[in-house]
């Protein structure tokens, strides 16, 4: 099985509320987002389909078929336009992420059935901005709706291990076993996955799981030294693969609600490590 992922996106606004709450109960679940004159983003959409290779042609798909699709499903309906409640697309519910990623799943997953046949629809992720993105997808046969957030901290490591010796420890480091460290800018994505609520389009309460990573993490590690301030690396070394399985550990046991599917850190722009827990 090849997977082919083809890009598009649209510019629209919109604005949470449901017309059943006052202003007050509106904002306090949405946030900035219940604002009465609503805002926008530019969406970025992730159109995933896999399929066998043709023994002729080379291909899976002809991405030139498959451009129309797209265009039809969902730059045309959504483009310019005001997304919310009155918007025939969205049939009535609140356009947050997760409503988006399932409703253009429906589209295309049936568009591409009647002009693609040979072709199936694997993913489609929508992203609002570059912090906050929802996947529709389906595992075991069922829709399943991942919701990813993004943070960054600044902090400073020493890659030493207790275990070995300190010419060990040079051979094996190199200048990241300098006694005085050294830093990156960290940027990590926590992924969640669980049930779409149907009254309010949300698969988590975002101002919650922000405050539970801001406490777990950033208020932890941000402008600090981890060998020195941290107390979980004083033995362990915090290499990248320890840091995001610490950080899973940390949010595992405060996260309630939607379950922890994936924590990604990002050391460098080339270096990228993902812990999907023990069970992976």
């Amino acid at each position: 099985m090849v997977f082919i992922t083809r890009r598009t996106g649209f510019s629209a606004g919109h604005r949470y509320y449901l017309p059943g709450l006052s202003d007050h109960e509106n904002s306090r679940l949405y946030g900035a987002c219940a604002r009465t004159n609503g805002h926008g983003h530019d969406y970025t959409v992730d159109v995933t389909v896999r399929g066998k290779t043709d023994a002729r042609t080379g291909l899976v798909v002809n991405v030139t078929d498959l451009k129309p699709i797209l265009h039809d499903e969902v730059v045309e309906p959504l483009d310019r336009e005001f997304l919310t409640i009155v918007h025939p697309v969205c049939r009535g519910r609140v356009p947050t992420c997760e409503n988006l990623s399932i409703l253009l799943w429906n589209a295309l997953e049936e568009a591409l059935a009647q002009r693609l046949p040979h072709a199936a629809l694997h993913r489609v992720r929508v992203a609002e901005n570059a912090t906050l993105s929802a996947e529709c997808c389906k595992g075991d046969g069922l829709l399943m709706v991942l919701l990813t957030r993004s943070y960054e901290f600044s902090a400073a490591h020493r890659l030493h291990s207790v275990y070995l010796s300190d010419v060990e420890n040079q051979e094996l480091f190199g200048k990241c076993n300098n006694p005085y460290g050294h830093g990156h800018n960290y940027r990590f994505e926590v992924t969640l996955q669980g049930d779409v609520d149907a009254r309010t389009g949300l698969l988590v309460d975002l101002a919650q799981l922000d405050q539970i990573i801001q406490e777990e993490v950033i208020d932890r590690y941000d402008h600090r030294n981890l060998n020195a301030e941290a107390p979980e690396y004083r033995e362990l070394n915090p290499t990248s693969e320890n840091v995001v399985k610490v950080i899973w550990r940390r949010l595992e046991r405060r996260l309630l609600g939607p379950a922890l599917y994936k924590v990604c850190l990002r050391e460098t722009d080339r270096n990228v490590f993902a812990y999907y827990g023990d069970g992976e």
